[in-house]
C-alpha cells in the first residue's frame, strides 16, 4: 500500500501553467496541482485494491448496462474502465510534451480522480509539482524544473514516465482482461497515440502530431514494441486519409457489431476509409 504525504513541495507556478494550458487546448481534461479534496478517489488504489476495483468495474458495468440492452462481456467492461482511465491520464503526461516540450512528473500516487458518473472527461488533483524541459525552456530555472539535455532525451523520459505511471494499473487489470503483457502494453501505446493525435488535430496540428508520434514511438523502445504506425490510404474521387490501425480492439463489437471505428482492427482498409468518409 502506498504510503499518501500530502505536504506540498514549493509551488512552481510553471508546473500550474503548463496543465492549463493543457486544459485550454483540450477542455475534455482538467489537471490542478495541490491538496486533494474530500471525496477524491486516491487512483493508485484502483492498483492496490481489489475492492476499490471491483467497484469501478461494477460502476462500469452499470454505465453500460444503463444505455445498452446487451450484457457486456466481463473482459470488454475491465477494457473500458482501464481506457477510462489510461486515456487521460496518458494525455495528462504527453499533451504538455506535444504543447510546450514539458514533461510533467507525476506518479500513479500522486494523482487523485474527482468523483462523478460522467464517462467523458477527467478532472484530476496532482500532488506532484516537478516537470522536466529542454535547456531553452524559459522556465528552465523554476523550482521543480529538471532539465534534461535534448529531445531524445525528453522523449525516452515520456517513454519511461508513462510506462511507469500505468503499470501497476496493468498488474491489477490483467486477470479481468485476459489480455497477454505484450497486448496491454500495445494498448497503451494505442492510448497514447490517440491523445496526442486527437489533440493535435485539435489544434489544427494534426500533421504534426503525427510526425511527432512517430518520434517518440519508432517502434521497439522500451515497453513500447509497436511504431506509431500511421500510414496514407486512399479514399473517393481522389481524397487521401492519414489513419492508422489500433493494435488492441476496443471489443465495442461485442456489443454492436455494426459500430466500428475508423481505426479498428477488427476493420479493412476498405471499411476504415469509408468509415471516415461517413459511408459506413
Amino acid at each position: 500500500m502506498s504510503v499518501l504525504d500530502l505536504r506540498q513541495p514549493a509551488p512552481c507556478p510553471a508546473f500550474a501553467e503548463t496543465f492549463r494550458a493543457l486544459g485550454a487546448a483540450c477542455p475534455l481534461i482538467t489537471v490542478e496541482p495541490g491538496r486533494p479534496a474530500v471525496g477524491m478517489l486516491h487512483a493508485s488504489r484502483m492498483a492496490e485494491d481489489p475492492d476499490v476495483l471491483a467497484e469501478m468495474l461494477a460502476a462500469e458495468r452499470a454505465r453500460i448496462g444503463a444505455t445498452l440492452a446487451a450484457e457486456p462481456r466481463a473482459d470488454a467492461i475491465a477494457m473500458w474502465a482501464l481506457h477510462g482511465y489510461a486515456w487521460y491520464a496518458c494525455l495528462m503526461l504527453t499533451g504538455p510534451w506535444f504543447l510546450c516540450r514539458r514533461v510533467p512528473l507525476v506518479a500513479l500516487d500522486e494523482v487523485w480522480i474527482a468523483p462523478g458518473p460522467e464517462r467523458v472527461g477527467r478532472s484530476f488533483t496532482v500532488t506532484s509539482n516537478t516537470f522536466a524541459c529542454l535547456p531553452d525552456d524559459p522556465d528552465a530555472n523554476a523550482p521543480g524544473a529538471r532539465v534534461v539535455a535534448d529531445e531524445a532525451a525528453l522523449r525516452a523520459l515520456l517513454r519511461d514516465r508513462v510506462a511507469e505511471h500505468v503499470e501497476p494499473l496493468l498488474v491489477a487489470f490483467r486477470p479481468h482482461l485476459r489480455r497477454g503483457e505484450r497486448v496491454l502494453w500495445s494498448m497503451v501505446a494505442d492510448e497514447v497515440v490517440s491523445g496526442v493525435w486527437y489533440l493535435g488535430r485539435t489544434l489544427g496540428e494534426g500533421d504534426r502530431a503525427v510526425r511527432e508520434l512517430g518520434e517518440l514511438l519508432p517502434g521497439d523502445v522500451g515497453r513500447f514494441k509497436r511504431e506509431a504506425g500511421f500510414r496514407v490510404l486512399a479514399g473517393t474521387e481522389g481524397r487521401s486519409h492519414c489513419n492508422r490501425t489500433q493494435s488492441v480492439c476496443c471489443l465495442w463489437y461485442t456489443l454492436d457489431s455494426a459500430a466500428l471505428c475508423s481505426t479498428c482492427p477488427r476493420a479493412s482498409d476498405a471499411r476504415q476509409v469509408a468509415i471516415l468518409e461517413g459511408r459506413g
